[in-house]
Order: structure tokens, then C-alpha cells, then sequence
């Protein structure tokens, strides 16, 4: 009877541990070129969700072959920013439109190398929501400089692929 109980509560214990998930990723972001030409994003948590952190990573595909975890050999070559995990409520975000490498100052970013959009990279914006002790769930974007020009004028680039804006709204809709 004694291995009967152990083995439940272990394979109780494992199904609970396999089962535990990560934070959805949704896309909840986009990116388009302003008139001028500079990379403008929009972050879009669901309903009256706040936002507590977001942050801009990049990388050429040579950096990704070589190994993500690996430190670039030319510091300049690192480009993005990001957040601190923000605490109070108050100092969160919801929707918000800004260009890419000036986010608003509220947000006391930190940025690292040069603040352009480059040819060879590609860009990972996220940010994440809060519930609690934890991730509720994160909003993701991945483009490339040429995913931006590629787009006709009213278009966003979101969810790995050019759309309308209108477009945009109801994919955010369906996600929330």
C-alpha cells in the first residue's frame, strides 16, 4: 500500500511540474517607417492590462550561429535597450506609439550600441505584463530592416508578416 501512495504522489508531483507552462507569447506589437523613414513601434496589451517592463534586442544571423549566449567581439555591434521591471502600477504602460530607438522617458531605458535601424539585424521588441508574483503573458515583435521597407503605405509589420492596420487591431483583438 506504502508504494502504491509514493508512486501516485510522484507521478502526481511529475504531471504538475510537466505541466507548468511558460507566459503565452502574443502579438501584441508593430512596426512600421514614419514619413521620414525612422522605425516607429506600437505595444498593445490587452484591454486595461499595464505593461511593467519592455526591452529591444538584436542580432545578425553570423551572432546566431555562432552562439546567442556568446559576448559580440565588437561592443558596438549589440544594439537595443531596455526597462528595468517597473513596480508600482502607476509607473506601468498600456498602448503606446513611439519611435523605436527613442522610447518615451518615462520608461527610463538603457540603451546599448547604436541607436539605428541596421540592414543585417534583426530586432526582437517585448515587454511584459504582470499579474502578481508573475509573467500574465508577454507581447512580442521580430522584423528586419527589410520587413519595414517592404511595406505599402497604411501597412504594419506584426505577427511575422505585413498587414493593415485594421488588420493589426483584430489580430490583437483575438489574441486578448
Amino acid at each position: 500500500m506504502r508504494r502504491v501512495v509514493v508512486a501516485g504522489v510522484g507521478v502526481a508531483a511529475g504531471v504538475g511540474l510537466l505541466s507548468a507552462c511558460s507566459p503565452a507569447q502574443l502579438s501584441l506589437a508593430a512596426a512600421w517607417l514614419d514619413s521620414a523613414g525612422r522605425p516607429v513601434a506600437l505595444v498593445k496589451p490587452c484591454g486595461h492590462d499595464r505593461a511593467a517592463s519592455i526591452d529591444l534586442n538584436s542580432w545578425t544571423e553570423k551572432e546566431m550561429a555562432d552562439g546567442a549566449s556568446e559576448t559580440p567581439e565588437d561592443p558596438d555591434s549589440d544594439t537595443g535597450w531596455g526597462t528595468p521591471l517597473v513596480g508600482p502600477p502607476g509607473e506601468r504602460f498600456g498602448t503606446t506609439t513611439f519611435p523605436l530607438f527613442e522610447p518615451p522617458r518615462s520608461w527610463r531605458t538603457e540603451a546599448v550600441g547604436p541607436q539605428t535601424l541596421a540592414p543585417d539585424r534583426t530586432y526582437y521588441l517585448e515587454f511584459k505584463v504582470i499579474d502578481g508574483p508573475g509573467v500574465k503573458y508577454t507581447g512580442v515583435l521580430s522584423f528586419t530592416a527589410k520587413d519595414l521597407t517592404s511595406l505599402r503605405p497604411g501597412q504594419v509589420w506584426a505577427d511575422y508578416r505585413a498587414m493593415s492596420r485594421d488588420d493589426f487591431d483584430d489580430l490583437v483583438d483575438d489574441a486578448c
